[in-house]
């Protein structure tokens, strides 16, 4: 465990193994041991795989390995969204995680950031209080838990359709979408909702996930949109209360449709309605993450994320 800690930026040939190892510690944390990988044939990749592969793509910059001799030890993730730099769970082997091998990835991570233009930065940590210390040093403040909630596909249908009569909705076609129609309402409600605006990530959703699209309206203008399919149900940001119901009553519609005996919804403690909903709905509380920020920036009180790597 001694040695020097050599931090680069990921090579791409070098991924698939970092995915392994980022499954597998996911899966030890407390409430998420039901994401072990399966190792059976035709089974399609995690979330976790499309999205650190999503990353690797284009923000290889921001992907960084730590290395001690010849071993690679651990990793960490991280990409710049509208002057915001995101960094997410840092992976770091259990023998290596009393090691200043974390703290070394997010540095650098940071220093990323600060290249590209960053003037913040946050993090969605889901592991042990000793991550949430180390960002603290480099000067995030936790703002609000993240839930992880999960429901049968059944009682999410059911909840999702009784939430979506709250407010007008419409699906886009695959036509629509090729075409990019509306990009730009979205890029305004992830200003409003989430404080960023990603198209690169909008393009990862909705053609390598292929996740569906609804729009929700107030009135004549577009209030919210919602993303949701296999294996995920997100992200959904709104301009109001109702309409951000409206918009995951819909998202919860699509996940259940998708196939999986279950759906996963990762949501601020300040989205209180959704939260009670979901609950009311029958869902379990499997797992609280923190939300960590240089600045106090977007509540995400009308917002659910996507996933925990690309929130």
């Amino acid at each position: 465990m001694t040695g020097k800690v050599k931090v680069q930026p990921l090579s791409r040939a070098g991924l698939q193994p970092l995915v392994a190892m980022a499954e597998q510690l996911r899966a030890s944390l407390p409430g998420w041991g039901d994401t072990t990988p399966i190792a059976v044939r035709g089974q399609p990749p995690s979330d976790l795989a499309l999205d650190l592969r999503h990353l690797a793509h284009h923000d290889g910059d921001g992907f960084l390995t730590a290395s001690i001799g010849d071993e690679v030890v651990g990793f960490v993730a991280s990409y710049v969204r509208s002057r915001q730099l995101n960094v997410s769970q840092p992976w770091v082997l259990p023998e290596y995680r009393d090691h200043e091998v974390a703290e070394q990835l997010v540095k650098r991570a940071i220093a990323y950031g600060e290249r590209a233009g960053a003037t913040d930065c946050a993090a969605h940590v889901l592991g042990e209080s000793r991550w949430q210390a180390m960002f603290f040093r480099f000067g995030l403040r936790p703002r609000f838990p993240i839930y992880r909630l999960a429901l049968s596909a059944e009682h999410a249908r059911a909840a999702g359709q009784g939430l979506a009569k709250l407010k007008p909705s419409s699906e886009l076609t695959q036509d629509a979408l090729q075409r990019r129609s509306g990009a730009a309402d979205l890029e305004r409600l992830d200003r409003l909702a989430r404080g960023v605006t990603r198209p690169t990530d909008h393009e990862y959703w909705l053609t390598e996930r292929r996740l569906r699209l609804v729009k929700v309206r107030d009135g004549q203008r577009i209030a919210a949109y919602a993303c949701g399919g296999f294996g995920q149900c997100g992200p959904m940001a709104a301009a109001t209360g109702e309409a951000a119901l409206a918009a995951l009553g819909r998202a919860l519609q699509f996940a259940a449709d998708a196939g999986e005996p279950e759906v996963q919804v990762l949501v601020s403690a300040t989205f209180e309605s959704a939260i009670e909903n979901l609950l009311d709905a029958g869902a379990e509380c499997r797992a609280s993450s923190v939300w960590m920020s240089r600045q106090p920036g977007s509540t995400l009180e009308r917002y659910v994320l996507a996933s925990p790597t690309v929130s």
